[in-house]
């Protein structure tokens, strides 16, 4: 009899899959970076600024806040947008577009 644990013949493991490296130019991947980057970085800059902005421009609060709810809706709008052209193209093609 067999002991506890012991590897019979006939039971294989299943192989690792090979690590890859990456295959990006290192402009593409600065290029990815800034993309995913630029919008958490404007969000943060710009609700640093709304009572400057307020106050130069002569506008309520609310008028300000409305523009950083554009500003969202639009990072949505593209994002519904671009997203099914990179599900149908990869992801390179509306990137570089």
């Amino acid at each position: 009899m067999a002991e506890r644990g012991a590897r019979t013949e006939g039971c294989s493991r299943r192989a690792a899959p090979e690590e890859r490296g990456t295959d990006l130019p290192a402009p593409m991947l600065s290029a990815l970076a800034l993309a995913y980057g630029v919008s958490p970085l404007a969000i943060d800059m710009y609700l640093s600024a709304f009572p400057r902005m307020a106050r130069d421009l002569h506008a309520s609060t609310t008028g300000i806040q409305l523009t950083l709810i554009t500003f969202m809706t639009g990072l949505a709008v593209g994002q519904l947008v671009i997203g099914p052209l990179s599900d149908h193209w990869g992801r390179r093609r509306p990137l570089l577009a």
